[in-house]
């Protein structure tokens, strides 16, 4: 059973399994994230095998899974208000192409509130591919996408259940922190 030991690793990361199907399967979690400016991001995580991965597979994957994950995720909190989404797809192929393993390895497309992160693993090579930078765009999350992502494609590099905390994200929040504090330090006089 090789969606076995991604199973059992997004349980361990405290996901809830949702859909689990021979070819693949669905988990979600969600989870409030103090160090990201008290966010809370709703994960999820789409597991999958295919024989080739190509761009038109991760494009057509990036448009009905987004509409898939808006109908997992029922809230009366709007994106967008502390709270965001995020898609992370997790390819098992065993072939992909180049065009295939750099849109993996590329910055995710801007979109207010939700992110969608393709990765691979591509088992003719081993490797695994994914977004391993931070881009500006969402930077405070990326520790911890990269970590799941990490976690499913490369447990051996990506070990522990606990999810890191961002440091970016933490020093925003200690500014804004520190600059209401100054506000009302003035406001007092």
């Amino acid at each position: 059973m090789p969606l076995e030991a991604p199973r059992q690793t997004l349980q361990e990361l405290g996901f809830t399994i949702v859909e689990d199907r021979p070819e693949g399967l669905v988990a979600i979690a969600r989870r409030f994230h103090w160090d990201c400016m008290l966010t809370k991001v709703t994960y999820v995580v789409f597991v999958r095998e295919v024989d080739t991965l190509d761009v038109p597979t991760i494009e057509h994957d990036r448009e009905a899974l987004a509409l898939r994950a808006q109908t997992l995720d029922p809230s009366l909190l709007p994106r967008g208000l502390q709270k965001g989404t995020a898609v992370l797809t997790a390819y098992l192929a065993r072939h992909v192409t180049p065009e295939a393993r750099a849109l993996c390895e590329a910055g995710p497309k801007v979109r207010f509130a939700f992110f969608y992160i393709p990765a691979v693993l591509d088992s003719a090579t081993g490797l695994a591919h994914f977004l391993r930078t931070t881009p500006m765009w969402g930077a405070i999350y990326f520790s911890k996408f990269r970590f799941v992502l990490g976690r499913l494609l490369e447990p051996a590099r990506t070990p522990g259940t606990a999810w890191p905390i961002s440091a970016f994200g933490l020093s925003i929040l200690a500014f804004y922190v520190l600059a209401l504090l100054a506000f009302v330090a003035v406001r007092i006089r």
